[in-house]
């Protein structure tokens, strides 16, 4: 009788303190000793103690906290960013453009002749940006959770300059602006400054196993949560926005300025597979790759205008346009790389650090218009008018064109990122 209260009394006991730490069926089983590897490396559960996919992590056999911090150095393109056509022919003489008559003259009818030309696109910069994360490796079937955000702020200027001795001409193509004399669109100086801030959020719920001794997987699911903005900005000067006033009514000269705005917000699934592959005393090899559908809202703003380049500096309008739609757009996520990991203080802590080279890619992010003016004529009359000469802006002759840029933004580059488990 006594033998059997004190079975009860100690089952009892067993049973309120496993509920007590709220792990029951889920914590290994004790002693839960450290899987040794050579080089003084270990695991709480090793592959070969705990059969078909043994997990990884918890690392501390207790549940393990996870820090994550990186660091990068990234570099960004964006396909549809072409700006200028830099054509080999001479850069017409604005003085000299217009007979009397009003017919436009060889000089300037040659820049319809592309010879040697090249489009022009930004000079993508290289920089900085960082990721933090936190996350969590439970003691039932080392199911972890965690959370990343990704913060980037990326950049590309370019300026190009074609004086009128050089056997060199730039056409514009991101301009709606027709000059007084109706002529073929032109500049003599093209300044851009493109701006781009990424911001991402990931949230996961994966697992990590041994599918072998050196080789683990973690395959996940979750949530991603996008914010790509972009800023666009085209100044031209010279060429048809120079001072044309040689015998006709003419213009005064401009500073053209178009700014461009391209922002994306959304939310939507990301799945994928993490891989390490070990090579023993901590040293391995990484591959990841992820896949996610977002699906959010586009913002897209067109405005232009020119601003006289003397007193009284004020502006004309030439175009401003916006659009608003939402989209589900498909964005890759893949990276390799080389790791070290270690435990200490008798496995209590875990500790890695790794250097590897991501590349993400982003579909159909390029959302910009680009309005061109085609068909446009002189306003000017077939005589000379008598001094002083009137300033006959806007042309609003011809047509304008709308052509919308469809073009993949991706950024790649080195990460080192170091973890700290608990």
């Amino acid at each position: 009788m006594q033998k059997s209260l004190l079975a009860l009394s100690i089952f009892s006991i067993a049973n309120i303190a496993a509920a007590a730490r709220g792990s029951d069926n889920c914590a290994p089983e004790p002693p839960a000793t450290c899987y040794p590897e050579d080089c003084n490396h270990c695991y709480c559960l090793g592959p070969e103690n705990y059969g078909v996919n043994a997990p990884v992590c918890p690392l501390t056999c207790n549940g393990d906290f996870t820090i994550t911090a990186a660091g990068f150095y990234w570099n960004t393109h964006q396909d549809g960013m072409e700006y200028a056509i830099d054509n080999r022919v001479k850069n017409p003489n604005v003085a000299n453009i217009l007979i009397e008559n009003g017919n436009f003259n060889d000089n300037i009818l040659a820049l319809n002749n592309l010879i040697d030309s090249e489009y022009k696109t930004p000079d993508f910069d290289w920089d900085f940006g960082f990721k933090f994360g936190l996350g969590y490796c439970t003691t039932c079937d080392s199911w972890d959770i965690s959370v990343l955000w990704t913060w980037y702020r990326g950049k590309a200027n370019d300026h190009i300059e074609a004086e009128i001795d050089d056997n060199q001409t730039l056409l514009p193509l991101w301009s709606a602006f027709a000059p007084a004399q109706g002529s073929i669109l032109y500049a003599t100086d093209i300044e851009t400054h493109w701006k781009l801030e990424l911001n991402l959020v990931d949230i996961e719920l994966g697992r990590n196993f041994w599918t072998s001794k050196y080789l683990a997987i973690r395959p996940f699911v979750g949530i991603r949560i996008a914010s790509i903005k972009q800023a666009f900005e085209i100044q031209h000067k010279g060429g048809s926005w120079s001072a044309r006033k040689i015998k006709q009514p003419g213009q005064d000269a401009y500073n053209n300025e178009v700014d461009m705005d391209n922002d994306y917000k959304g939310v939507g699934v990301r799945a994928g597979l993490d891989s390490t592959w070990n090579f023993g005393c901590g040293w391995a090899l990484y591959g990841n790759f992820a896949t996610s559908i977002v699906y959010g809202k586009f913002d897209v703003d067109y405005d232009e205008e020119n601003r006289r380049a003397s007193n009284p500096h004020d502006k004309t309008k030439i175009a401003e346009c916006t659009d608003s739609f939402r989209a589900s757009r498909a964005m890759l996520d893949l990276a390799f790389g080389v790791q070290w990991s270690s435990m200490f203080c008798d496995c209590q802590y875990g500790f890695m650090v790794a250097l590897g080279w991501e590349h993400h890619l982003f579909f159909d992010q390029n959302q910009l218009w680009r309005i061109v003016r085609i068909g446009d004529a002189s306003i000017a009359p077939d005589v000379t008018p008598e001094p002083p000469l009137p300033d006959i802006l806007p042309n609003n002759q011809g047509e304008n064109v709308y052509h919308q840029r469809r073009g993949d933004l991706d950024t790649q580059g080195w990460t080192l990122k170091v973890q700290f488990a608990f």
